[in-house]
């Protein structure tokens, strides 16, 4: 490296399952990929570090215990550093109408449960790129 080179700073995911194995996969995954993970088991845990952590994006089980995926969506988008920070809701299934449901609730993206490693990393790249 010439010191004119710049690096750019990993790219930052925040993610809340009250399962510490969905956790823990989720983190293995997208920290082999490069990004720096920082996690919650539910949505207070995220509002609580989500200022500081400075997520680039987000991503919610909509099946938390205390405050719900939607719930803390609506908290997010109300905090004015991370208005526009992306989130994508984990759910166990998804019905024919809750695309649009999550998409007026404020969510870039849904990914169903089991979530492959290729699927994630898509999924990720693809709102960061759109935000």
């Amino acid at each position: 490296m010439t010191g004119t080179e710049i690096t750019a700073a990993p790219r930052r995911v925040l993610i809340a399952d009250d399962g510490a194995s969905s956790r823990d996969l989720l983190r293995s995954i997208l920290e082999s990929g490069g990004y720096v993970v920082g996690e919650a088991r539910d949505g207070e845990q995220v509002l609580a570090m989500a200022g500081e952590f400075a997520p680039n994006v987000v991503i919610l089980d909509l099946q938390t215990p205390q405050l719900d995926g939607y719930a803390t969506a609506a908290a997010l988008k109300r905090m004015p550093s991370l208005q526009r920070t992306p989130i994508i809701a984990l759910t166990p299934a998804i019905t024919q109408t809750a695309p649009e449901q999550l998409s007026r609730a404020g969510f870039a993206a849904y990914l169903v449960k089991p979530i492959g490693p290729a699927r994630l990393r898509q999924c990720v790249e693809k709102v960061l790129k759109s935000a």
